[in-house]
């Protein structure tokens, strides 16, 4: 009866000691996730802030155009400096998934895509053309309507990832 009062004993050690682990794990795990979202908050208001400056220099784009002083244009869109690490490990984790729905996550894909040093090449690339064309005095009347539309091409994009970042943002909160 002794050895069997015992092995009772060493039996609920066990028992008790992998409760103790699997609780410590999931409040470890808990406070992990927690941290995560909390960093995703901070790169997503970010990345908020960094479309507000690229939409004043879309700005100071348009102003340089509609003044015929497009050579004069000396501006910058890094969109390659995006930040996206934490959204990238919450969505190769499946954590993303658990906050946001397929929607969302599949507008968060183009953005972080866009938001690349590939569309940043594309970007200045762009700028250059136009600033080739401003060149030809002749003939840039008609080919300002085009470079206007460029503008408003990225003044809208800007603004429609800058909605979407502020809308899920605030399923975060």
């Amino acid at each position: 009866m002794n050895y069997f009062l015992q092995g009772f004993g060493v039996f609920l050690g066990v028992i008790a000691g992998v409760v103790i682990t699997l609780i410590t794990q999931f409040l470890t795990d808990k406070v992990k996730e927690s941290q995560k979202v909390k960093n995703l908050r901070f790169e997503i208001e970010l990345n908020i802030k960094k479309i507000n400056k690229w939409l004043e220099e879309i700005t100071s784009y348009r102003n340089a155009v509609n003044g015929d002083a497009l050579n004069n244009y000396f501006g910058y869109f890094d969109l390659g400096r995006f930040v996206s690490i934490t959204a990238n490990d919450m969505f190769l984790s499946g954590l993303l998934y658990e906050y946001l729905d397929h929607d969302s996550i599949g507008k968060l894909q183009i953005i972080y895509s866009e938001f690349s040093p590939a569309w940043e090449d594309i970007l200045y690339k762009q700028i250059m053309h136009n600033k080739m064309k401003a060149t030809d005095i002749s003939n840039w009347p008609r080919l300002k309507s085009e470079v206007v539309s460029d503008v408003d091409y990225w003044e809208k994009k800007f603004k429609e990832h800058r909605a979407t970042l502020e809308e899920t943002l605030k399923k975060f909160k």
